[in-house]
């Protein structure tokens, strides 16, 4: 397990500077009996214009397995504000997103987390984070279209009808070249229950 430090929008730069200057473990001597290993430092903070290769490396290879739409370098750098990312040590190694529609709703897009760190919560933490702000925003209700609708169900998430979201199907949906054969499960959380 991860520890994970959730960074709100707003602070960001101030938490993110004083997680770097937590004290590093040491290495015991061998004659020492060892302490377990502290759960690596995972952050989730607002992306930035740097993290776009990475975040752009991990939803390219889940738009390759069929598990994403397709985005370009582009249309993510254009919606980079809507997202936030997952940090450890080794750089990104998730990404989510916030995409805001009329009406108090939005949807979670770009949820991606890197193979090597699954397991250890980072999805739960950046869907925590979006939810944080989708509530500050006073949004209603937040819905995603996913193949892991397990997930989201563990999150409070419910199963619901894609018809529920016209503007989704207008945005995305319409144009879709897998629209006729589309897989994906619709889940809606409403925030004000």
């Amino acid at each position: 397990m991860s520890t994970v430090v959730m960074l709100p929008v707003i602070r960001a730069r101030a938490v993110e500077a004083a997680a770097l200057a937590l004290p590093q473990p040491t290495t015991a001597p061998a004659s020492v009996a060892a302490e377990p290993a502290p759960a690596p430092l995972v952050m989730v903070r607002r992306a930035r214009r740097s993290d776009l290769p990475a975040m752009m490396e991990l939803l390219d290879r889940y738009a390759r397995r069929g598990l994403l739409l397709p985005r370009t370098p582009e249309q993510v750098r254009r919606q980079l504000a809507d997202f936030v990312v997952a940090v450890d040590v080794t750089g990104v190694i998730g990404c989510a997103g916030l995409r805001r529609y009329p009406g108090g709703m939005a949807e979670i897009v770009g949820l991606a987390v890197d193979e090597r760190s699954q397991g250890r919560g980072v999805g739960r933490h950046l869907i925590d984070a979006l939810l944080d702000e989708a509530r500050a925003l006073g949004l209603r209700r937040v819905f995603a279209l996913t193949l892991q609708d397990g997930f989201f169900h563990r999150l409070g998430f419910r199963t619901t009808s894609v018809a529920e979201f016209p503007e989704k199907i207008a945005l995305d949906c319409s144009a879709c070249a897998k629209r006729a054969t589309c897989a994906e499960i619709a889940v809606v959380l409403d925030l004000d229950d």
